[in-house]
């Protein structure tokens, strides 16, 4: 057998796969058609890549093609209106080898070839997890549960994106028996195409809030959205909702398969789950069928999540003994409510809460009360909750509000939105521009004091993690 048809044997899909899937057409030879990889970002290229160049409203990936093929790229998408338009320049290209498809649009041939793609796999147990706060985390503590007992693939990080999706999917290979996937949301229907990629039989809504409300406007335009995650569910599927959201029907009511509510308002009797304590900002305990268990993040909301990933676990047959190991050994993604103890520059020991990695008014009202809840000095650094549209003003009062009738000790306000909504009549905090605004890291310094809780909470774009070298010892970075 030569090269060239190992190569064949080895795509992730043939030719005849790619062109049903995207309705594409090949320009050029179909000799020796293999990709072993996907990538929209032509730096990550390597031999035997599917380069798919996106077009976005600043950038235009077809002007990356020359580098993805020089990088190794074996196959292209291109947009037919791209190659008519320099039809010399990918002949060219071509010559050395590359395949490429013409589909009118790259990101729906993505999409399209993406969902081919999972057709390959019709055993694999299909997972959707979404919502507007807590869908990674959850995520994480499904992986780590039905880990267990199945061999899993699942979203690395969060890539649950437009692109994201379709991304991952492509790491489904045959001896995976679950593949667990988060999605996302920035714009409207994009839950729609991206369960379409999937269409998972089963999925889970951890809540629906306000994250990007001012995309889509209201929470019943965001419920509209984030249900359209359960429109592929057989009547052998399960849809997972809180039994506590107040969009817990409206999200499922054109539901075909079966509906499971879960959360700290469904009995023992039902769920099998009893709470026992929290330990601060070190845990939660819990039973689970008389077994106990240790959760390792603390939070009434990560209960609420944990409970979710037990329900989920438990449709698919996983023991109370293997859901304790998984969430016993769950490990949160840096960034996202990161919990340790730290000595700062002058010397004192805190503990220090890190929830950076995202924010909008319901994660932010969480952290803030979850934290003031507990034994010591506050000082608090917040940063501004962003894509919340005409809502951005509003909700920065609240959380202003919120922070001052807790009783916070000391809090830092980053960002132009927090800023915005400062009441001069009636001050309270330190109100900074951005994390590298002189002045903030000595004003953290001069309030922290022993055993204090230290919280940084804020949208990944205000890069709050930035302060930690200001403010802490070395080791402790």
């Amino acid at each position: 057998m030569s090269s060239a048809e190992i190569a064949e044997q080895t795509s992730l899909m043939t030719l005849e796969e790619v062109l049903e899937a995207t309705g594409g057409k090949l320009a050029g030879t179909p000799e020796a058609f293999s990709f072993n990889d996907v990538q929209t970002d032509s730096r990550n290229v390597k031999d035997g890549t599917l380069f798919v160049p996106l077009v976005g409203e600043f950038q235009d990936g077809h002007k990356y093609v020359p580098q993805a093929v020089k990088a190794g790229a074996s196959v292209v998408l291109i947009n037919k209106s791209e190659y008519e338009k320099n039809r010399k320049v990918y002949d060219e290209l071509s010559s050395d080898g590359v395949k490429f498809i013409l589909v009118e649009n790259t990101l729906h041939g993505l999409q399209d070839c993406a969902e081919g793609y999972v057709k390959k796999f019709p055993d694999l147990i299909k997972v959707a997890i979404t919502g507007s706060c807590g869908k990674t985390t959850t995520k994480e503590m499904v992986v780590s549960v039905l880990k267990q007992k199945y061999n899993c693939v699942y979203t690395k990080g969060n890539f649950n994106s437009e692109t994201g999706l379709p991304l991952s999917v492509f790491q489904i290979r045959k001896e995976h028996e679950c593949g667990i996937f988060e999605m996302g949301m920035n714009r409207e229907n994009e839950i729609g195409e991206i369960a379409k990629v999937l269409k998972p039989e089963y999925a889970l809504i951890t809540n629906i809030g306000t994250a990007h409300i001012g995309i889509l406007g209201s929470r019943e335009n965001i419920a509209k959205e984030k249900r359209k995650v359960f429109s592929y569910i057989s009547e052998n599927g399960y849809a997972f909702i809180p039994e506590n959201d107040d969009y817990k029907d409206f999200a499922v009511e054109n539901v075909k398969g079966n509906v499971v509510s879960f959360g700290y308002d469904v009995p023992a009797s039902k769920s099998g789950a009893e709470f026992v304590k929290e330990n601060g900002l070190f845990g939660i305990v819990f039973t689970l069928d008389g077994i106990e268990i240790n959760l390792p993040v603390s939070g009434m909301y990560n209960y609420q999540n944990a409970l979710g990933a037990v329900a989920l676990a438990k449709v698919l047959g996983l023991s109370a003994q293997q859901i304790k190991n998984g969430l016993e050994s769950f490990q949160n993604i840096g960034g996202r409510m990161e919990v340790r103890k730290a000595v700062t520059k002058n010397g004192k020991n805190i503990i220090l809460v890190k929830d950076c990695y995202n924010a909008n008014p319901d994660s932010m009202t969480k952290a803030v009360e979850l934290c003031s809840d507990q034994d010591g000095k506050k000082v608090f650094v917040l940063g501004d909750m962003k894509e919340l549209g005409e809502k951005s003003l509003s909700a920065h009062k609240e959380i202003i509000s919120l922070v001052k009738e807790k009783g916070i000790d000391a809090v830092a306000f980053v960002g132009c939105d927090f800023a915005s909504a400062r009441d001069d009549k009636n001050p309270f905090g330190k109100y900074f521009d951005s994390v590298k605004s002189e002045g903030l890291a000595e004003f953290i310094l001069s309030e922290v004091s022993e055993n204090s809780v230290v919280l940084l909470k804020g949208s990944n774009s205000m890069k709050l993690g930035e302060i930690l070298p200001e403010i802490l010892e070395g080791e402790n970075l």
